[in-house]
């Protein structure tokens, strides 16, 4: 099996020969210099060049170990692993002094050919090496440094769309080698995060975040969605850890239309957040942390962008729920508050079904007749609109943003609702042309709100429309002489 260094480089391969459990011998060549790894059972075992000044022998003349003399009575045809036998063997060399040049000479291998971006490359997986060595090289710390090394147009290129997924590791090895912005990210990545998502949360520029996505992604240190496979016909040894799978899975909007409406149905109807992610009130950490990743897998607002507008809206709104519901769980005070709730609730229904009251059948005859009556859908949407504020108090907009956009649409007679969600829609530059319309949806709930009239005065501030900001602004006083806000804002618009 062989490719092009264009589309799969060293670095790339060597991480899937990890991720598959794969073995053999990995031969990469640019500009008539040839590279040659070995591998056994997905582990890096050895690797030698063709490039004289990488060859051992240079390595062993320039350390002064072995005199001229001594060293010229060996072929210079021999390999680097006889040269190394021999040398040892006639003592010129100690074990440990061979090994450290041995350690040296290979890393400097990698180190030059982790960088080709051109060239070839060729796996035989029926050649072995005789040998057992034990080198101890620092792959992670190669892999990271080279990624580093590399144009950013062509780290670019290694990523299909920003909505690709990016998820945390559950145990990420430590290493020393990373640097302040590499550590930063990682910090920032504490659930599946899109990529578009990551270059607006680091702070970083997209060239920048893209690169310590793709070099953290080499070095295992977090799970990227979407590598490029180069291996499909091989076969695995033993299968990979669940943390190091990749995961390709088609568009959920396109070929799952029935799992995607029973999440949604089973997400609308979930009287909590146990039954909202399916879960027992007892799950551990680890479990909850499963569970929330393999959801946003599937049901990631960014992978239904293609669906159509009712459908995305759903989903993220089903979405924020999700999140809202991980977490509480996961903040041990958080989750103890939701589970004394939960109790008091179970506890209010009990006794609302103690056989002591006189039975309502009637209602309830209403209730199950007509299915789900008004009142149903207000109660429902009171509550997601009280979650969304929660939301906002935690510093979770996303999450809010939803539960508004949920609470609007099942009850699009309460005013608030729909000004909430106006409010934090005119945040974004993207959706304040939305924002104006659930804030003029409230307005026309009820007129005489001048705080609604502010924020839609705002809003038109924000979109350059100064004559209309300054109306609204008019209109807010007018409607409420005693608010601040608005008579502030009016006095800046003048």
């Amino acid at each position: 099996m062989n490719g092009q260094l264009s589309e799969q480089p060293l670095g790339e391969l060597i991480r899937e020969i990890s991720a598959k459990s794969l073995g053999g011998r990995l031969t990469v060549e640019h500009d008539r210099v040839k590279a040659v790894a070995y591998f056994d059972d997905g582990k890096f075992v050895y690797a030698t060049t063709n490039l004289r000044t990488l060859r051992l022998r240079e390595y062993v003349r320039k350390s002064g170990l072995v005199s001229e003399t001594d060293l010229g009575r060996f072929n210079d045809r021999l390999s680097d692993l006889d040269l190394l036998k021999q040398l040892t063997a006639q003592a010129l060399l100690t074990r440990n002094a061979a090994a450290q040049l041995h350690t040296r000479q290979v890393t400097d291998v990698l180190r030059m050919a982790l960088v080709w971006t051109r060239g070839t490359w060729q796996i035989d997986g029926r050649s072995r090496l005789d040998d057992e060595l034990n080198l101890k090289i620092d792959l992670v710390s190669l892999l990271l440094d080279a990624s580093r090394r590399i144009p950013a147009d062509f780290i670019a290129s290694r990523f299909r769309h920003d909505a690709e997924l990016i998820t945390p590791v559950a145990e990420p090895l430590i290493n020393d080698n990373l640097q302040p912005a590499e550590v930063f990210l990682l910090s920032r990545l504490d659930r599946p995060t899109t990529v578009r998502e990551l270059v607006a949360i680091s702070g970083l520029g997209e060239a920048e975040t893209l690169r310590h996505v793709y070099s953290l992604g080499l070095a295992g240190l977090l799970q990227r969605e979407h590598w490029k496979s180069s291996f499909r016909e091989q076969q695995q040894t033993r299968p990979a850890p669940p943390s190091e799978k990749l995961v390709s899975e088609p568009e959920p909007a396109a070929t799952e239309p029935v799992s995607v409406e029973a999440f949604l149905e089973r997400i609308r109807t979930a009287p909590d957040y146990y039954e909202l992610l399916g879960i027992s009130e007892s799950v551990s950490a680890q479990k909850l942390k499963d569970v929330y990743y393999d959801l946003a897998r599937r049901y990631h607002p960014d992978r239904f962008r293609q669906a159509g507008p009712a459908l995305l809206t759903r989903i993220e709104s089903a979405f924020a729920r999700i999140t809202q519901a991980y977490d509480t769980l996961r903040d041990d005070r958080l989750r103890a508050t939701y589970n004394s709730k939960l109790k008091a609730r179970k506890k209010a229904e009990q006794l609302a079904q103690s056989p002591a009251k006189p039975p309502a059948p009637a209602p309830q005859a209403e209730r199950a007749a007509e299915g789900e009556p008004a009142i149903s859908a207000r109660e429902r949407a009171e509550s997601q609109f009280k979650e969304g504020l929660a939301a906002l108090e935690l510093g979770q907009p996303k999450v809010a943003i939803g539960l508004f956009a949920s609470a609007a649409s099942a009850d699009p007679e309460e005013p608030r609702y729909h000004a909430r969600y106006g409010q934090l829609l005119a945040a974004n530059e993207s959706t304040r042309r939305a924002a104006q319309t659930e804030l003029l949806a409230a307005i026309k709930l009820e007129p005489n709100n001048g705080e609604y009239r502010v924020m839609l005065a705002e809003l038109y501030r924000d979109l350059g429309l100064k004559l209309r900001a300054k109306g609204e602004a008019e209109r807010a006083v007018a409607a409420d002489p005693e608010n601040r806000k608005a008579r502030d804002l009016l006095r800046q618009l003048k």
